[in-house]
């Protein structure tokens, strides 16, 4: 007896493999000696179903992603993000881009927004398959240098004559 459960399930672990594959390789580098770092922060997949355009090259789905940087003065709190038509041939076992010309020039749809922002407009499409809040190319030892911790933000520090119950923290 097949568990069709499972079956998809791994169906859809290629399908994730393979994009975020094509979707790191055309979007994240790591370059943060000559500009910046820049590396994939959220991204949602959806169905394509629109009607096909008249030469057939349809898309199988849109992604939605959101782009963060990292340059010499630490993350960037304001993001980018926008939508990119892929098609996902899992029997061939490949991911590419359609349509390039509608994402590749120009501004991006969702254009220096906050974070919280950023993923509220991802879940307008769809859940999140991938969220990468930090910048996965530094060391701790970069991290330190960029923000004095190795941490996202930095936890509330108690001066020597307060206790920790008076820092007035909601919890």
């Amino acid at each position: 007896m097949r568990d069709h459960g499972i079956e998809r399930m791994i169906f859809l672990d290629n399908y994730i493999h393979l994009l975020l594959q094509l979707l790191k390789k055309e979007f994240q580098y790591n370059d943060l000696a000559q500009r910046d770092n820049c590396w994939i922060m959220a991204a949602a997949l959806s169905l394509y179903d629109e009607t096909p355009t008249p030469n057939g090259d349809k898309p199988t789905h849109i992604v939605r992603l959101v782009l963060r940087t990292t340059d010499e003065t630490g993350p960037n709190g304001y993001v980018d993000g926008t939508d990119v038509y892929v098609r996902l041939d899992q029997e061939n076992q490949i991911a590419d881009f359609v349509w390039e010309d509608l994402w590749a020039e120009g501004p991006p749809i969702f254009h220096g927004g906050t974070i919280p922002d950023a993923l509220r407009w991802v879940r307008d499409l769809a859940e999140p398959f991938y969220i990468q809040l930090r910048d996965p190319f530094l060391t701790p030892e970069q991290w330190i240098s960029l923000n004095g911790h190795d941490k996202d933000f930095a936890e509330p520090q108690c001066k020597d004559d307060q206790k920790e119950d008076d820092l007035g923290l909601p919890f």
